[in-house]
């Protein structure tokens, strides 16, 4: 019998005790299950372990990843439900106001072509598990992605210049396939054991694939507490600003880090868990796995219990950021500090009686706005669904940023519609895209059905179907019968002030299509190549890219 599926699409609320299980078939659900995950381990001063869990969804032919490292990893594949458990274990846990509700688990430029390039060296290259692997460095960025094109992989030529960020850096590349005739199940978590002083995640990279709002997850089991670098803020949940909808059984836990750390330029994390590993190795090593389970659940309870039992103390940390704020690769160190508990309790409002449940004040409940993030370009906005009359959330989007939706699962697994706005010029579409295979022929246009309506214009911003909403509208999000998000733009309840558009956008930190600027620790000449410095000490570096273009299957033609 196959293991359930822990990481299942919904955010459930749960009773807190459901965690005693320790994670392995628990009915508690991660708090972002969107996110992306990844566990390190600081095996000794000069080596780092790191866990990477990859998530693809589409023709596994398709599949690439290719991640900067700093020297040849050692490598082998780990266990996917590993992950669900030390997520589930060490997620926020929220005891709510409201006695009568359980408590919710919660929730640019080319590369210069007039020089001879480099030649590639491919330090290794083996099969993994079900993939193939190569590790490649060249000091040419021009030849390492001409050697990855050859063999497969694909890359833009706005990917380009990011390329060239880790070249400049001494960096080598670890390049994934699937090995020929396997599918979309054989892809597993990957390990990959490498010298380093600290872990670090290559957050320029992954900005080519992220969604708007992406989730971070971040564990770090070594010998003591860590931290985001100098630089980096190193924020703690205050449960003071907590809010709770007795409506929907949702915190605004998740909008709340998202608008903290878009407060802090994309640059802060937040320290979700930090505590001795031995009590909770204890905690999932209690709950055991199922006598009636797979031979994959038991490898994965026995391969996290030994990751936990290798080092004295756990810390998890986690962040919420665009495309446009992944201008760091954030570096995490030893730090001072005491431990700090996943459980949280929100406050009761004013006026609020916590054990009557006969019926709620309408008076009592929250700004709706409470629990949405529009991203560091939006702000939320309450409007009216003209054909239902139900009181939805919108975001405006400042000049140069548009609305991409995304979907979130509900509580019960119907999807939630969300929107957030995104630069607009981080945008890695190819206008072109046609897929023409002896089985499938279509060209890619997430526009064609033009659902942005009367109030917006459709763009397609990588990959994806987002709305530029004429001043006064907002975008808001919605489900089509196929149960696939879209955003379409309304005019809101209260008018949009004229201010709002007066703010201008940042300018990403990031060599995006068509920029030829300076970049953070890198200077992008006339010619548009880039000449990098060092952003992070020798042997820092670390984690993933999924091309997302490559990572949607398409749909048929009608």
């Amino acid at each position: 019998m196959k293991r359930q599926t822990l990481a299942a699409l919904a955010l459930l609320a749960a009773p807190a005790p459901a965690l005693a299980c320790g994670g392995f078939f628990c009915s508690s659900a991660p708090v972002d299950q969107s996110a992306e995950r990844i566990l390190f381990v600081q095996e000794d001063p000069q080596t780092v372990s790191a866990y990477v869990e990859i998530k693809f969804a589409g023709d596994p032919e398709t599949f690439s990843w290719i991640v900067p490292v700093p020297a040849k990893p050692d490598m082998d594949v780990w266990h996917g439900a590993a992950f669900d458990a030390l997520d589930q274990a060490t997620q926020p846990v929220f005891n709510t106001p409201w006695q009568c509700f359980a408590p919710e688990a919660a929730a640019g430029g080319g590369l210069d072509d007039d020089a001879d390039p480099a030649p590639v060296n491919v330090l290794a290259r083996e099969q993994i598990g079900d993939y193939d692997t190569a590790v490649i460095e060249s000091s040419d960025p021009r030849a390492l992605v001409e050697w990855l094109r050859t063999n497969g992989y694909r890359i833009t030529p706005e990917m380009e210049p990011f390329v060239a960020l880790y070249t400049a850096e001494g960096m080598k590349f670890t390049a994934i396939k699937l090995v020929a005739g396997k599918g979309i199940d054989s892809i597993k978590p990957l390990k990959m054991t490498y010298p380093s002083g600290g872990p670090t995640v290559p957050l320029r990279l992954t900005s080519i694939a992220a969604q708007l709002e992406m989730g971070v997850k971040v564990w770090i089991v070594g010998d003591q507490r860590f931290g985001p670098i100098e630089g980096v803020e190193n924020l703690e949940l205050d449960d003071a600003e907590l809010v709770f909808d007795p409506n929907t059984f949702q915190t605004n836990y998740l909008p709340l880090v998202a608008r903290k750390v878009d407060a802090a330029g994309g640059r802060a994390f937040f320290t979700e868990y930090a505590q001795p590993s031995g009590p909770l190795a204890d905690q999932i090593e209690g709950g055991g796995v199922p006598d009636w389970a797979d031979e994959d659940a038991h490898a994965a309870f026995d391969g996290l219990l030994q990751v936990l039992r290798s080092k004295t103390y756990v810390t998890r940390l986690y962040t919420r950021l665009s495309p446009e704020e992944m201008t760091y690769d954030p570096i995490f160190v030893p730090i001072e500090g005491g431990d700090v508990s996943n459980a949280h309790t929100v406050p009761v409002p004013p006026g609020v009686d916590p054990n009557s449940c006969g019926g709620i004040d309408e008076t009592a409940l929250p700004d709706p706005c409470e629990f949405v993030a529009c991203g560091a370009g939006g702000q939320c906005f309450v409007a009216q669904d003209g054909a239902t009359g139900a009181v939805e959330t919108g975001c405006a989007c400042a000049e140069g940023a548009v609305a991409r939706p995304q979907g979130d699962v509900a509580p019960g697994g119907a999807v939630r519609p969300t929107v957030a706005c995104g630069d607009a010029r981080l945008n890695f579409t190819a206008p072109d895209l046609v897929i023409d295979r002896p089985d499938l022929t279509f060209s890619f246009d997430p526009c064609r059905s033009d659902p942005c309506g009367d109030g917006g214009e459709c763009v397609a911003m990588n990959g994806s179907q987002s709305c530029r909403c004429e001043r006064g509208f907002v975008a808001v999000g919605r489900v089509d019968p196929e149960g696939k998000p879209f955003a379409t733009c309304v005019e809101p309840r209260d008018r949009v002030p004229d201010e709002f558009y007066e703010r201008e956008l940042p300018e990403p930190d990031l060599p995006f299509p068509g920029r030829r600027a300076k970049s953070r620790g890198a200077a992008v000449a006339d010619d548009g190549c880039s000449a990098v410095g060092s952003s992070a000490p020798a042997g820092l570096a670390l984690l993933a890219l999924v091309f997302a273009p490559l990572a949607r299957r398409p749909r048929r033609p009608r």
